[in-house]
Protein backbone atom coordinates (compact mmCIF):
# COMPACT_ATOMS: atom_id res chain seq x y z
CA UNK A 1 0.00 0.00 0.00
CA UNK A 2 3.25 2.25 0.47
CA UNK A 3 3.18 2.73 -3.26
CA UNK A 4 0.79 5.66 -3.13
CA UNK A 5 3.22 7.45 -1.45
CA UNK A 6 5.35 7.20 -4.77
CA UNK A 7 6.39 10.85 -6.23
CA UNK A 8 3.62 12.40 -3.97
CA UNK A 9 3.14 14.50 -0.92
CA UNK A 10 2.26 13.75 2.38
CA UNK A 11 1.11 16.56 4.57
CA UNK A 12 2.48 16.10 8.49
CA UNK A 13 -0.58 17.61 10.51
CA UNK A 14 0.67 18.12 14.02
CA UNK A 15 0.48 20.73 16.21
CA UNK A 16 2.08 20.67 20.41
CA UNK A 17 0.80 21.58 23.52
CA UNK A 18 0.52 25.27 23.31
CA UNK A 19 -0.11 26.11 19.79
CA UNK A 20 -3.72 27.05 18.83
CA UNK A 21 -4.23 24.27 16.48
CA UNK A 22 -3.28 21.78 19.32
CA UNK A 23 -6.05 18.89 19.86
CA UNK A 24 -6.91 15.67 17.78
CA UNK A 25 -10.15 17.41 16.42
CA UNK A 26 -8.12 20.25 14.76
CA UNK A 27 -5.60 17.84 13.45
CA UNK A 28 -8.09 15.75 12.16
CA UNK A 29 -9.70 18.53 10.37
CA UNK A 30 -6.07 19.59 9.11
CA UNK A 31 -5.95 15.88 7.75
CA UNK A 32 -9.00 15.63 5.73
CA UNK A 33 -8.14 19.09 4.16
CA UNK A 34 -5.00 17.61 3.34
CA UNK A 35 -6.32 14.97 1.75
CA UNK A 36 -8.92 16.80 -0.27
CA UNK A 37 -6.15 18.59 -2.02
CA UNK A 38 -4.22 15.09 -3.13
CA UNK A 39 -1.58 14.35 -0.39
CA UNK A 40 -0.98 10.37 -0.30
CA UNK A 41 -0.31 10.28 3.12
CA UNK A 42 -0.35 12.10 6.74
CA UNK A 43 1.94 12.02 9.75
CA UNK A 44 0.62 12.89 12.93
CA UNK A 45 2.05 13.30 16.40
CA UNK A 46 0.30 11.50 19.36
CA UNK A 47 -2.07 8.42 19.36
CA UNK A 48 -5.08 10.25 19.96
CA UNK A 49 -4.55 12.40 17.13
CA UNK A 50 -3.62 9.45 14.71
CA UNK A 51 -7.00 7.66 15.96
CA UNK A 52 -9.44 11.11 15.13
CA UNK A 53 -7.28 10.94 11.62
CA UNK A 54 -8.02 7.58 10.32
CA UNK A 55 -11.42 7.76 11.17
CA UNK A 56 -11.82 10.68 8.22
CA UNK A 57 -8.83 9.76 5.58
CA UNK A 58 -8.31 6.87 3.37
CA UNK A 59 -4.80 7.17 2.82
CA UNK A 60 -1.62 5.49 4.89
CA UNK A 61 -0.83 7.42 8.40
CA UNK A 62 2.93 7.76 9.92
CA UNK A 63 2.67 7.72 13.26
CA UNK A 64 4.70 8.98 16.29
CA UNK A 65 5.27 10.19 19.72
CA UNK A 66 7.05 13.12 20.48
CA UNK A 67 8.16 12.85 23.83
CA UNK A 68 10.98 15.29 25.41
CA UNK A 69 12.61 13.89 28.36
CA UNK A 70 15.46 15.79 29.46
CA UNK A 71 17.81 12.70 30.55
CA UNK A 72 17.74 11.43 26.60
CA UNK A 73 18.47 13.76 23.47
CA UNK A 74 16.69 11.08 21.40
CA UNK A 75 12.26 12.23 20.84
CA UNK A 76 10.79 10.78 18.50
CA UNK A 77 9.23 7.62 19.70
CA UNK A 78 11.43 6.37 22.16
CA UNK A 79 9.83 3.11 23.96
CA UNK A 80 8.13 -0.03 22.92
CA UNK A 81 4.94 1.49 24.98
CA UNK A 82 4.86 4.31 22.21
CA UNK A 83 5.13 2.17 19.49
CA UNK A 84 2.18 -0.19 20.98
CA UNK A 85 -0.13 2.65 21.59
CA UNK A 86 0.56 4.39 17.78
CA UNK A 87 -0.36 0.90 16.63
CA UNK A 88 -3.57 0.58 18.35
CA UNK A 89 -4.59 3.64 17.52
CA UNK A 90 -4.24 2.79 13.49
CA UNK A 91 -0.54 4.00 12.45
CA UNK A 92 0.26 2.26 9.15
CA UNK A 93 3.34 3.37 9.73
CA UNK A 94 5.52 4.18 12.83
CA UNK A 95 8.48 7.20 12.84
CA UNK A 96 11.16 6.58 15.12
CA UNK A 97 14.24 9.06 15.55
CA UNK A 98 16.94 6.98 14.82
CA UNK A 99 19.88 9.10 15.01
CA UNK A 100 22.70 8.28 16.94
CA UNK A 101 22.16 10.22 20.19
CA UNK A 102 21.12 8.86 23.40
CA UNK A 103 17.85 7.45 24.40
CA UNK A 104 15.89 5.01 26.59
CA UNK A 105 15.91 1.78 24.47
CA UNK A 106 18.40 0.55 21.99
CA UNK A 107 16.79 1.13 17.99
CA UNK A 108 17.37 -2.72 17.90
CA UNK A 109 15.37 -3.66 20.30
CA UNK A 110 12.22 -0.79 18.83
CA UNK A 111 12.91 -2.05 15.33
CA UNK A 112 12.97 -5.88 16.54
CA UNK A 113 9.70 -5.20 18.88
CA UNK A 114 7.94 -4.09 15.80
CA UNK A 115 8.90 -7.14 13.63
CA UNK A 116 8.22 -9.11 16.17
CA UNK A 117 4.83 -8.03 17.45
CA UNK A 118 3.37 -5.53 14.55
CA UNK A 119 5.25 -7.00 11.15
CA UNK A 120 2.45 -5.24 9.45
CA UNK A 121 3.62 -1.73 10.51
CA UNK A 122 5.80 -0.16 8.39
CA UNK A 123 8.98 1.72 10.03
CA UNK A 124 10.29 5.25 8.87
CA UNK A 125 13.71 5.79 10.41
CA UNK A 126 14.11 9.59 10.60
CA UNK A 127 17.93 10.40 10.44
CA UNK A 128 19.65 13.64 10.55
CA UNK A 129 23.37 12.79 8.28
CA UNK A 130 24.63 9.58 6.47
CA UNK A 131 26.19 8.48 9.11
CA UNK A 132 22.77 8.17 10.75
CA UNK A 133 21.49 6.20 7.78
CA UNK A 134 24.22 3.88 7.57
CA UNK A 135 24.14 2.80 11.25
CA UNK A 136 20.00 2.08 10.66
CA UNK A 137 20.36 0.18 7.12
CA UNK A 138 21.12 -3.00 8.69
CA UNK A 139 17.95 -3.03 10.85
CA UNK A 140 16.04 -2.95 7.47
CA UNK A 141 13.43 0.03 8.03
CA UNK A 142 11.05 0.83 4.97
CA UNK A 143 11.79 4.34 4.85
CA UNK A 144 14.89 6.32 5.74
CA UNK A 145 13.33 9.75 6.20
CA UNK A 146 15.92 13.02 6.29
CA UNK A 147 13.68 14.67 9.39
CA UNK A 148 16.07 15.53 11.65
CA UNK A 149 18.88 17.22 9.32
CA UNK A 150 19.48 20.13 11.37
CA UNK A 151 18.48 18.98 14.49
CA UNK A 152 20.95 17.26 16.17
CA UNK A 153 24.62 18.25 16.99
CA UNK A 154 26.60 16.97 14.12
CA UNK A 155 24.13 18.30 11.26
CA UNK A 156 23.11 21.62 12.62
CA UNK A 157 25.38 23.47 9.68
CA UNK A 158 23.60 21.14 6.98
CA UNK A 159 22.13 23.02 4.26
CA UNK A 160 18.16 23.70 4.51
CA UNK A 161 16.26 21.60 2.83
CA UNK A 162 18.61 18.67 3.02
CA UNK A 163 18.60 18.18 -0.84
CA UNK A 164 22.15 16.76 -0.90
CA UNK A 165 21.30 13.52 1.67
CA UNK A 166 18.99 12.39 -0.24
CA UNK A 167 21.50 12.12 -2.79
CA UNK A 168 24.06 10.67 -0.02
CA UNK A 169 21.52 7.89 1.13
CA UNK A 170 20.08 6.41 -2.29
CA UNK A 171 24.70 6.43 -3.01
CA UNK A 172 24.37 3.81 -0.49
CA UNK A 173 21.30 2.11 -0.12
CA UNK A 174 17.85 0.82 -2.27
CA UNK A 175 15.84 1.20 1.15
CA UNK A 176 13.72 4.98 -0.16
CA UNK A 177 14.33 7.91 1.13
CA UNK A 178 11.45 10.36 2.49
CA UNK A 179 12.35 14.04 1.89
CA UNK A 180 11.36 16.53 5.27
CA UNK A 181 12.51 18.71 7.21
CA UNK A 182 12.49 22.54 5.99
CA UNK A 183 10.60 22.13 2.74
CA UNK A 184 8.44 25.36 2.42
CA UNK A 185 7.87 26.18 -1.17
CA UNK A 186 6.55 24.16 -4.20
CA UNK A 187 9.70 24.12 -6.41
CA UNK A 188 11.61 22.02 -2.79
CA UNK A 189 9.55 19.44 -3.02
CA UNK A 190 9.60 18.73 -7.02
CA UNK A 191 13.64 18.76 -6.68
CA UNK A 192 13.35 16.67 -3.72
CA UNK A 193 11.63 13.59 -5.93
CA UNK A 194 13.91 14.95 -8.98
CA UNK A 195 16.85 14.02 -6.77
CA UNK A 196 15.72 10.81 -6.16
CA UNK A 197 13.32 11.17 -3.03
CA UNK A 198 10.43 8.72 -2.79
CA UNK A 199 8.05 10.52 -1.30
CA UNK A 200 8.21 14.33 0.48
CA UNK A 201 6.52 15.25 3.84
CA UNK A 202 5.67 18.81 4.43
CA UNK A 203 4.18 20.00 7.59
CA UNK A 204 4.71 23.50 9.25
CA UNK A 205 4.15 25.38 5.56
CA UNK A 206 1.10 24.13 5.03
CA UNK A 207 -0.55 23.19 9.03
CA UNK A 208 0.94 25.49 11.32
CA UNK A 209 -1.11 29.02 10.66
CA UNK A 210 1.25 30.36 13.40
CA UNK A 211 4.58 29.79 11.42
CA UNK A 212 3.01 30.74 7.81
CA UNK A 213 1.05 33.93 9.28
CA UNK A 214 5.17 34.63 10.96
CA UNK A 215 6.60 34.72 7.30
CA UNK A 216 4.01 37.39 6.23
CA UNK A 217 4.53 39.78 9.23
CA UNK A 218 8.29 39.32 8.84
CA UNK A 219 8.09 40.61 5.68
CA UNK A 220 6.78 44.12 7.57
CA UNK A 221 8.46 43.65 10.58
CA UNK A 222 10.71 46.73 10.20
CA UNK A 223 8.36 49.02 8.41
CA UNK A 224 7.24 51.94 10.46
CA UNK A 225 4.39 54.39 10.66
CA UNK A 226 6.36 56.54 8.17
CA UNK A 227 8.86 54.34 5.71
CA UNK A 228 12.46 56.10 5.08
CA UNK A 229 15.75 54.37 3.89
CA UNK A 230 19.05 55.43 3.47
CA UNK A 231 21.84 54.43 0.98
CA UNK A 232 25.66 54.76 1.21
CA UNK A 233 27.78 54.65 -2.03
CA UNK A 234 31.34 53.81 -1.05
CA UNK A 235 33.36 55.33 -4.10
CA UNK A 236 37.42 55.23 -4.61
CA UNK A 237 37.07 59.32 -4.02
CA UNK A 238 33.77 59.94 -3.04
CA UNK A 239 31.32 59.29 -0.18
CA UNK A 240 27.50 59.86 -1.27
CA UNK A 241 24.82 59.42 1.28
CA UNK A 242 20.98 59.98 0.53
CA UNK A 243 17.67 59.24 3.04
CA UNK A 244 14.63 58.73 0.71
CA UNK A 245 11.23 57.76 0.98
CA UNK A 246 9.23 54.72 0.36
CA UNK A 247 8.72 56.27 -3.20
CA UNK A 248 12.53 57.14 -4.02
CA UNK A 249 11.69 61.09 -2.74
CA UNK A 250 15.25 62.82 -2.00
CA UNK A 251 14.77 63.86 1.60
CA UNK A 252 18.34 64.49 2.17
CA UNK A 253 21.82 64.11 0.60
CA UNK A 254 25.48 64.29 1.99
CA UNK A 255 28.80 63.81 0.19
CA UNK A 256 32.20 64.11 1.07
CA UNK A 257 35.84 62.63 0.33
CA UNK A 258 36.70 58.85 0.55
CA UNK A 259 38.90 58.79 3.26
CA UNK A 260 42.38 56.44 2.51
CA UNK A 261 42.03 54.33 4.93
CA UNK A 262 39.46 51.30 6.00
CA UNK A 263 39.44 52.79 9.60
CA UNK A 264 38.30 56.40 8.21
CA UNK A 265 35.64 54.78 5.72
CA UNK A 266 33.46 53.26 8.63
CA UNK A 267 34.18 56.09 10.61
CA UNK A 268 32.96 58.62 8.06
CA UNK A 269 30.04 56.27 6.85
CA UNK A 270 28.74 55.90 10.36
CA UNK A 271 29.01 59.79 10.73
CA UNK A 272 26.82 60.18 7.39
CA UNK A 273 24.26 57.81 8.99
CA UNK A 274 24.09 59.09 12.27
CA UNK A 275 23.54 62.84 10.50
CA UNK A 276 21.08 61.58 7.66
CA UNK A 277 19.13 59.81 10.89
CA UNK A 278 18.46 62.96 12.28
CA UNK A 279 16.18 63.97 9.52
CA UNK A 280 13.71 61.09 10.19
CA UNK A 281 13.25 58.86 13.00
CA UNK A 282 11.31 56.72 10.73
CA UNK A 283 14.01 55.06 8.91
CA UNK A 284 13.14 51.80 8.36
CA UNK A 285 16.20 50.31 6.29
CA UNK A 286 20.19 51.07 5.33
CA UNK A 287 21.70 50.00 2.49
CA UNK A 288 25.34 50.05 1.35
CA UNK A 289 27.40 50.38 -1.95
CA UNK A 290 30.61 49.48 -2.10
CA UNK A 291 33.25 47.62 -4.14
CA UNK A 292 33.88 44.58 -3.88
CA UNK A 293 32.32 40.86 -3.33
CA UNK A 294 30.24 41.02 -0.33
CA UNK A 295 28.34 38.41 2.15
CA UNK A 296 25.00 40.39 2.27
CA UNK A 297 23.71 37.79 5.12
CA UNK A 298 26.75 39.33 7.53
CA UNK A 299 27.48 42.47 6.32
CA UNK A 300 31.37 40.78 5.14
CA UNK A 301 34.01 42.30 2.36
CA UNK A 302 34.88 39.15 0.77
CA UNK A 303 37.08 40.82 -1.71
CA UNK A 304 38.21 43.96 -2.63
CA UNK A 305 41.06 44.86 -5.09
CA UNK A 306 43.52 47.65 -3.29
CA UNK A 307 40.80 50.86 -4.39
CA UNK A 308 39.80 50.35 -1.09
CA UNK A 309 42.93 49.49 1.25
CA UNK A 310 42.56 46.63 3.86
CA UNK A 311 38.65 46.43 2.84
CA UNK A 312 39.04 42.41 2.02
CA UNK A 313 37.25 40.64 4.62
CA UNK A 314 35.93 43.84 6.72
CA UNK A 315 33.25 43.39 8.71
CA UNK A 316 31.48 46.86 7.45
CA UNK A 317 27.96 45.21 9.53
CA UNK A 318 28.91 44.63 12.70
CA UNK A 319 31.31 48.03 12.59
CA UNK A 320 28.43 50.17 11.50
CA UNK A 321 26.12 47.94 13.99
CA UNK A 322 28.39 49.05 16.51
CA UNK A 323 28.42 52.62 15.79
CA UNK A 324 24.93 53.63 14.84
CA UNK A 325 22.88 51.21 15.74
CA UNK A 326 21.65 50.11 11.94
CA UNK A 327 22.43 46.99 10.60
CA UNK A 328 23.42 47.60 6.48
CA UNK A 329 22.59 45.09 4.07
CA UNK A 330 25.49 45.58 1.91
CA UNK A 331 26.08 44.67 -1.72
CA UNK A 332 28.50 45.91 -4.78
CA UNK A 333 28.06 49.18 -5.86
CA UNK A 334 27.80 48.31 -9.78
CA UNK A 335 24.77 45.75 -8.24
CA UNK A 336 22.80 48.60 -6.44
CA UNK A 337 22.92 51.01 -8.71
CA UNK A 338 21.32 48.54 -12.00
CA UNK A 339 19.19 47.25 -8.69
CA UNK A 340 18.11 51.33 -8.81
CA UNK A 341 18.16 51.46 -12.61
CA UNK A 342 15.44 48.46 -12.79
CA UNK A 343 13.16 50.48 -10.11
CA UNK A 344 13.22 53.51 -11.47
CA UNK A 345 12.67 52.10 -16.08
CA UNK A 346 10.96 48.88 -14.65
CA UNK A 347 12.29 46.26 -17.18
CA UNK A 348 11.77 42.55 -16.11
CA UNK A 349 15.04 42.52 -16.79
CA UNK A 350 18.60 44.51 -17.81
CA UNK A 351 22.14 44.76 -17.50
CA UNK A 352 23.73 47.87 -15.60
CA UNK A 353 27.15 48.38 -16.95
CA UNK A 354 29.50 51.01 -15.69
CA UNK A 355 32.29 52.13 -17.85
CA UNK A 356 34.83 54.23 -15.37
CA UNK A 357 38.17 53.82 -13.49
CA UNK A 358 37.33 49.67 -14.02
CA UNK A 359 34.17 48.04 -15.92
CA UNK A 360 31.24 47.04 -13.22
CA UNK A 361 28.16 46.18 -14.00
CA UNK A 362 24.77 44.74 -12.01
CA UNK A 363 22.29 42.39 -13.71
CA UNK A 364 18.84 42.10 -13.02
CA UNK A 365 16.46 39.73 -13.96
CA UNK A 366 12.39 39.91 -12.88
CA UNK A 367 13.86 41.67 -10.19
CA UNK A 368 16.82 39.49 -8.83
CA UNK A 369 20.18 40.53 -8.87
CA UNK A 370 22.44 38.53 -10.29
CA UNK A 371 24.82 38.29 -6.93
CA UNK A 372 26.66 34.82 -7.56
CA UNK A 373 27.50 32.16 -4.84
CA UNK A 374 30.29 34.02 -3.45
CA UNK A 375 29.30 37.50 -4.25
CA UNK A 376 31.17 37.58 -7.53
CA UNK A 377 28.07 37.75 -10.21
CA UNK A 378 28.48 40.28 -12.86
CA UNK A 379 32.38 40.97 -12.69
CA UNK A 380 32.03 41.27 -16.32
CA UNK A 381 35.32 43.99 -16.09
CA UNK A 382 37.37 40.55 -15.35
CA UNK A 383 36.34 38.75 -18.42
CA UNK A 384 39.26 37.88 -20.08
CA UNK A 385 40.02 39.70 -23.72
CA UNK A 386 41.39 37.12 -26.15
CA UNK A 387 45.05 38.17 -26.81
CA UNK A 388 45.30 40.94 -24.16
CA UNK A 389 47.71 40.25 -22.45
CA UNK A 390 47.77 43.79 -19.79
CA UNK A 391 47.97 42.93 -15.75
CA UNK A 392 44.98 43.95 -14.11
CA UNK A 393 44.92 45.38 -10.79
CA UNK A 394 43.01 41.95 -9.87
CA UNK A 395 46.39 40.20 -10.59
CA UNK A 396 44.89 38.18 -13.31
CA UNK A 397 46.10 38.91 -17.31
CA UNK A 398 44.06 40.02 -19.96
CA UNK A 399 41.20 41.01 -17.97
CA UNK A 400 38.40 43.45 -20.94
CA UNK A 401 38.86 46.73 -18.37
CA UNK A 402 42.58 46.81 -18.79
CA UNK A 403 41.45 48.08 -22.30
CA UNK A 404 38.00 48.79 -22.87
CA UNK A 405 37.56 51.21 -19.36
CA UNK A 406 36.94 54.48 -19.62
CA UNK A 407 40.05 55.17 -17.83
CA UNK A 408 42.36 53.06 -20.74
CA UNK A 409 40.36 54.84 -23.00
CA UNK A 410 41.20 58.42 -21.60
CA UNK A 411 45.12 57.36 -21.58
CA UNK A 412 45.24 55.71 -24.97
CA UNK A 413 43.49 59.22 -26.26
CA UNK A 414 46.15 61.51 -24.56
CA UNK A 415 48.69 58.91 -25.30
CA UNK A 416 48.28 58.77 -28.78
CA UNK A 417 47.31 62.73 -30.55
CA UNK A 418 46.18 62.45 -33.58
CA UNK A 419 44.67 58.79 -33.80
CA UNK A 420 41.56 59.29 -32.18
CA UNK A 421 38.74 58.33 -35.20
CA UNK A 422 41.12 54.96 -34.62
CA UNK A 423 41.16 54.44 -30.95
CA UNK A 424 37.70 55.35 -30.12
CA UNK A 425 36.46 52.65 -33.59
CA UNK A 426 39.19 50.00 -31.32
CA UNK A 427 37.51 50.96 -28.02
CA UNK A 428 33.77 50.52 -29.47
CA UNK A 429 34.71 47.38 -30.78
CA UNK A 430 35.74 45.78 -27.73
CA UNK A 431 33.26 47.25 -25.50
CA UNK A 432 30.42 45.98 -28.06
CA UNK A 433 32.34 42.31 -27.82
CA UNK A 434 32.07 42.61 -24.25
CA UNK A 435 28.10 43.83 -24.14
CA UNK A 436 27.35 41.06 -26.80
CA UNK A 437 29.23 38.22 -24.38
CA UNK A 438 27.10 39.75 -21.30
CA UNK A 439 23.63 40.02 -23.38
CA UNK A 440 24.45 36.53 -25.31
CA UNK A 441 24.56 34.85 -21.55
CA UNK A 442 21.59 36.42 -20.03
CA UNK A 443 19.55 37.86 -22.64
CA UNK A 444 18.05 40.82 -20.82
CA UNK A 445 15.51 43.26 -22.03
CA UNK A 446 17.38 46.51 -22.13
CA UNK A 447 21.54 47.34 -21.46
CA UNK A 448 22.51 50.86 -20.17
CA UNK A 449 25.45 52.23 -19.63
CA UNK A 450 26.72 54.38 -16.52
CA UNK A 451 30.37 56.21 -15.39
CA UNK A 452 32.61 58.58 -16.70
CA UNK A 453 31.95 56.84 -20.24
CA UNK A 454 28.67 58.93 -20.72
CA UNK A 455 31.37 62.35 -20.86
CA UNK A 456 31.88 61.11 -24.39
CA UNK A 457 28.54 61.47 -25.45
CA UNK A 458 26.27 60.10 -28.34
CA UNK A 459 29.04 59.52 -30.71
CA UNK A 460 30.24 56.63 -28.87
CA UNK A 461 26.73 55.24 -28.13
CA UNK A 462 26.08 55.69 -31.90
CA UNK A 463 29.39 53.62 -32.46
CA UNK A 464 28.93 51.21 -30.14
CA UNK A 465 25.29 50.08 -31.28
CA UNK A 466 26.62 50.05 -34.80
CA UNK A 467 29.24 47.63 -33.71
CA UNK A 468 26.42 45.81 -32.07
CA UNK A 469 24.41 45.62 -35.00
CA UNK A 470 27.73 44.10 -36.86
CA UNK A 471 28.10 41.48 -34.57
CA UNK A 472 24.30 40.39 -34.39
CA UNK A 473 21.75 42.44 -36.74
CA UNK A 474 19.16 41.26 -34.77
CA UNK A 475 20.08 43.80 -32.43
CA UNK A 476 17.52 47.52 -31.74
CA UNK A 477 18.92 50.55 -33.19
CA UNK A 478 19.27 51.58 -29.99
CA UNK A 479 19.95 48.78 -27.97
CA UNK A 480 22.77 50.51 -25.70
CA UNK A 481 21.53 53.59 -23.72
CA UNK A 482 22.99 55.53 -21.29
CA UNK A 483 21.25 55.65 -17.52
CA UNK A 484 19.76 58.36 -16.54
CA UNK A 485 20.51 58.25 -13.45
CA UNK A 486 23.05 61.19 -11.96
CA UNK A 487 26.12 60.37 -9.56
CA UNK A 488 23.45 58.86 -6.44
CA UNK A 489 22.83 55.79 -8.46
CA UNK A 490 24.51 53.46 -6.60
CA UNK A 491 22.83 55.55 -3.00
CA UNK A 492 19.88 55.25 -3.99
CA UNK A 493 20.06 51.66 -5.18
CA UNK A 494 21.52 50.90 -2.17
CA UNK A 495 18.46 52.89 -0.09
CA UNK A 496 15.73 50.89 -2.68
CA UNK A 497 17.40 47.51 -1.95
CA UNK A 498 17.66 47.57 1.59
CA UNK A 499 13.89 48.39 1.34
CA UNK A 500 13.02 45.96 -0.63
CA UNK A 501 15.34 43.27 0.74
CA UNK A 502 16.02 44.34 4.68
CA UNK A 503 13.79 42.04 6.25
CA UNK A 504 15.80 39.03 5.28
CA UNK A 505 18.29 39.47 7.55
CA UNK A 506 16.67 42.05 9.78
CA UNK A 507 14.43 42.11 13.03
CA UNK A 508 13.08 45.71 13.71
CA UNK A 509 16.26 47.21 12.19
CA UNK A 510 18.77 45.29 14.60
CA UNK A 511 20.59 41.86 14.36
CA UNK A 512 21.59 40.52 17.79
CA UNK A 513 25.27 40.04 18.44
CA UNK A 514 24.63 36.35 18.30
CA UNK A 515 23.88 36.67 14.61
CA UNK A 516 26.46 38.88 13.58
CA UNK A 517 29.28 35.99 15.14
Amino acid sequence: MYAIFKNSLIVSCQAEEGEPLHGAHHMQRMALAAVQSGAKGIRANSAVDVQAIKKVVDVPVIGLIKDRDPAYDAFITTTTEQIHALVEAGADLVAIDSTRVSRPVELEKLYQYIKDHHPQVGIVADVADIKDAEAIIPLKPDFISTTLSGYTDYSENRKKPDLELIDEIKGITDIPVIAEGNYNEPYQIRQAILRGAYTVIVGGAITRPQQIAKRFVQSLSDLKSKISSIGIDIGATRLRGLLIDQYGNIINTKTTQTPQEADGIIKTVSDMINDLSLQSSNITSLGIATAGRCDEKRGTILYATDNIKNWTGREIGKEIFERTGMFPIINNDANLAAYGQWKISKEDSLVLMTVGTGIGAGIVIDGKLINGAYGGGAEVGHIILPGNQRICKCSKRGCVETVASAKALKENLESHPGEETSIMNTFASTLAWLIDTVQRTVEAKAFYLSGSIIQYGEGVLSQLNQQLKQLDPSYKDHFVQFSDLDEMAGAKGAAFYALDHAYKILEKNHVTMEELG
